[in-house]
């Protein structure tokens, strides 16, 4: 098999994932999920605050924090597990296509969903919080370190959830615990332990880039360069170990 035909495979499997996740209900949960932000984000603007201290752990809290494992784990967790459970994944178990290449698709189109949702929800906060306080320059640099943050984020969590979801038959259990306890109780605990979360190297990045609000003032944050490495390792890891197990679980 030529190498430009995995390639045109995986990419079409990216594609029509992809466009299926556009109109799926989750695509009305971030809808709905960038309407909340924006209306909790909205009245606080409205207040008395600091706009760049306050707007910044207002994005800190409610995106970085709180939204983007849950985003991730809305679009990923269940992805290939429900078209496992419902037989749809049918063409994959007998398409003459090296499955890793099939996981590959899965995870471009993850990825990207999962992006473009996080991005509209940042978007969404971000424009009704500070529209009220200014769009001056500090502040679109506060747009554009936290876009940096959730697509980073976005990444290495759909790795992450995407491989819960082949290897977990009831995977919506583990990405709730991972989501709602792990991320938000360990990852908030002082001391090592929190390096153990998705969280603590992407609030590491954002410590250095930050110079406003709780995010700057991060005093237990990784090295930049050290908290990248560690991303990028996750995310390479997840993947691989997705491809694999999803190479040998039975699909028919």
């Amino acid at each position: 098999m030529k190498i430009e035909d995995p390639l045109t495979a995986v990419l079409a499997i990216a594609r029509h994932t992809f466009m299926k996740l556009l109109v799926s209900r989750k695509a009305a949960i971030t809808v709905l999920i960038a309407g909340f932000v924006a209306a909790v984000m909205g009245y606080a603007g409205s207040l008395d605050v600091d706009p760049l201290a306050d707007g910044t752990d207002m994005l800190d809290v409610l995106i970085l924090f709180f939204f983007m494992p849950v985003m991730a784990m809305i679009y990923g967790a269940s992805l290939i597990r429900d078209e496992i459970d419902d037989r749809s994944i049918t063409h994959i178990a007998v398409a003459p296509l090296d499955r890793a290449y099939a996981y590959m698709g899965y995870y471009l189109a993850l990825a990207l969903a999962v992006v473009v949702s996080i991005v509209v929800v940042n978007t969404a906060g971000f424009l009704a919080f500070f529209s009220q306080n200014g769009l001056d320059r500090e502040a679109l640099e506060i747009y554009a370190e936290f876009t940096a943050l959730v697509v980073t984020g976005a990444v290495v969590y759909s790795s992450l959830f995407l491989c819960v979801g082949v290897i977990f038959k009831r995977p919506v259990y583990f990405g709730l615990f991972y989501a709602f306890v792990w991320e938000g109780f360990i990852g908030s605990l002082p001391g090592v332990i929190q390096k153990f979360s998705v969280k603590h190297y992407l609030r590491s990045i954002g410590a250095e880039w930050a110079d406003q609000g709780s995010l700057g003032a991060f005093s237990g944050a990784t090295d930049p360069t050290a908290a990248w490495v560690a991303l990028a390792a996750l995310a390479v890891v997840f993947i691989v170990l997705g491809a694999w197990t999803f190479r040998e679980t039975e699909l028919s």
